[in-house]
Order: C-alpha cells, then sequence, then structure tokens
C-alpha cells in the first residue's frame, strides 16, 4: 500500500510563494533559470526538522528567491536602484505575510539575507537574491 503524503515544499510553500509574488509584481517567475530581460526564479534549498509532535512535525524550510534585471553590458546607479527597489518592496511583502494561510499555511516567515549581484562578464546582468524562511506544522 502506498504511503500517503502532501509534498509541502513545492504545493504549500513555493506555489504560494510564488502567487504571493505573482499578485504583487508583474514579473514572471520561473523555477529553473531566468528568462527575458527580468525575471524572478525561486529555488527550495532546504526542509529542516524543527521538532517532532505527537501529531506530525514542525518543519523550517529556505527558498532562494533570484531577481535578474538583464543590463546589457551597462552597470549604472539607475539599475542598481531597479534591483534595490524590487528587494525593498519583497521585504515589505514577505513581512506584511509572515503568517499565511490559503488552504494551507506557514508562519514565522521572514527574508533572512539578501545578497545583491553583478554578472562578472560585461555587467549584463544585475541580481538580487533573497533567502526566504518560514515554518510548517505537518500533521501526519
Amino acid at each position: 500500500m502506498p504511503t500517503d503524503y502532501t509534498n509541502i515544499i513545492y504545493n504549500e510553500i513555493m506555489e504560494n510563494l510564488a502567487n504571493l509574488i505573482n499578485g504583487e509584481f508583474s514579473i514572471p517567475i520561473y523555477y529553473d533559470e531566468h528568462k527575458g530581460n527580468q525575471s524572478f526564479v525561486i529555488t527550495p534549498q532546504s526542509d529542516s526538522l524543527v521538532t517532532k509532535l505527537s501529531t506530525g512535525s514542525q518543519r523550517e524550510y529556505e527558498i532562494l528567491i533570484s531577481y535578474q534585471l538583464k543590463t546589457g553590458g551597462q552597470y549604472t546607479k539607475n539599475n542598481l536602484n531597479q534591483v534595490s527597489q524590487i528587494m525593498e518592496r519583497m521585504k515589505r511583502l514577505i513581512h506584511n505575510n509572515s503568517s499565511y494561510s490559503n488552504g494551507s499555511e506557514w508562519f514565522d516567515a521572514g527574508l533572512s539575507s539578501i545578497e545583491y549581484q553583478v554578472d562578472e562578464d560585461e555587467a549584463s546582468f544585475n541580481r538580487g537574491i533573497a533567502t526566504f524562511n518560514c515554518q510548517n506544522i505537518e500533521v501526519i
């Protein structure tokens, strides 16, 4: 008999995170690689046990949210401003939704860090990479 389970990291965390980002930004979201002039890529990083419960477990999830702006070989303060504006808005969006319930649930969500990068090859891309962390209680 097959084991009954729910794919929590994908169905309850990543899909809800993508829906939240889609509701705020008019920028495409991908799961594999950046495409076009600007895009987000969300990538799962970890799923860690916080504590065992009598009815399941409390787990912490870490997801990378990468925003990329294609700059065509130019690194300007306007490009930096655009990337940092997106990441500042992302911080506020996650802060305002630190607890989220939409048929599934996460809590204690936040962005633990944001890293800014410039592509080494002629500065053709600017990136902001945020580390999203949240917790979920999985009931068995």
